[in-house]
């Protein structure tokens, strides 16, 4: 498998793998209405699992069994044992985050 690394694209897809196709696509929805001193912050990876990008808006939850090994956005290079790849091409978020959830009639 190789490498998995956190990328933010000119097309401002995310990726969390090494397979274009599994971008998240349309990510500006995450950060809008932000100015750009706050949309500079960091993203980071928190112990609750919670990845929250600027002023603690959550972005993603990754489960405590696959937070590790999980690197920071601003790695540029990683000669790993293994790592983990995530397919968020599918992922709903922005105005369609409710979409995860359908009720079962």
């Amino acid at each position: 498998m190789s490498a998995a690394v956190v990328q933010v694209h000119v097309n401002k897809a995310i990726c969390f793998s090494s397979v274009p196709s599994h971008a998240l696509s349309h990510s500006e929805e995450l950060l809008d209405n932000l100015d750009y001193q706050v949309n500079t912050q960091p993203v980071q990876l928190y112990p609750d699992g919670w990845l929250k990008g600027p002023q603690d808006h959550l972005l993603l939850w990754i489960p405590t069994s696959s937070q590790k090994p999980f690197y920071s956005m601003y790695t540029t290079l990683i000669i790993p044992r293994g790592c983990m790849e995530l397919n968020l091409s599918n992922m709903v978020h922005g105005s369609k985050w409710q979409e995860c959830f359908k009720q079962i009639a």
